[in-house]
């Protein structure tokens, strides 16, 4: 789909990868995630990493949600809120030069869709993916904790190689 006559809502894969001219053989959807504990204290940093499969990859969506019971102030005082900064960076690059706003970077959490990457992350071989997470305010979670949870999921297409016979 040309991105000049996308309609509003309209989900675009990638500008650079065309699911349609990949040999639909090899390439199968792939989606690496890990959890984060992020202290509750403003400015309290969490940090994690994935560990990508020995096999290309190219990766198309990043995407962010704090788990456990949400939106509701009587029973945890979670919200998905998006008040929290994340940078993301592997073993060579940084993917921005400033940790930024969830929603900025991958999409509101709970109206919208979730963006693609622009341009996807390609990846040949075996490698790390590291995030850190900002928390940008104290919350206050009912029960008290000192931490809360954010899970990252990163989404894509997976060289699976060739189809063996089944016999």
């Amino acid at each position: 789909m040309d991105p000049r006559t996308q309609q509003p809502g309209e989900d675009q894969f990638s500008r650079l990868v065309n699911p349609a001219k990949l040999d639909a053989e090899r390439w199968k959807p792939m989606v690496y995630a890990l959890s984060i504990d992020v202290p509750v204290i403003a400015n309290g940093i969490g940090r994690g990493f994935v560990q990508i499969n020995e096999q290309a990859l190219f990766l198309t969506r990043a995407s962010v949600m704090i788990l456990g019971n949400t939106m509701d102030p009587e029973t945890s005082g979670l919200y998905q809120d998006g008040q929290y900064l994340i940078s993301m960076r592997d073993e060579v690059w940084n993917y921005s030069n400033v940790p930024v706003m969830a929603d900025l970077l991958w999409g509101p959490k709970i109206e919208g869709s979730w963006r693609t990457f622009e341009y996807p992350l390609y990846y040949s071989a075996s490698h790390a993916i590291y995030f850190e997470i900002t928390n940008l305010y104290t919350r206050i979670l009912t029960p008290q904790a000192d931490t809360f949870r954010i899970q990252v999921a990163l989404s894509g297409l997976a060289d699976y190689g060739m189809v063996q016979s089944r016999r």
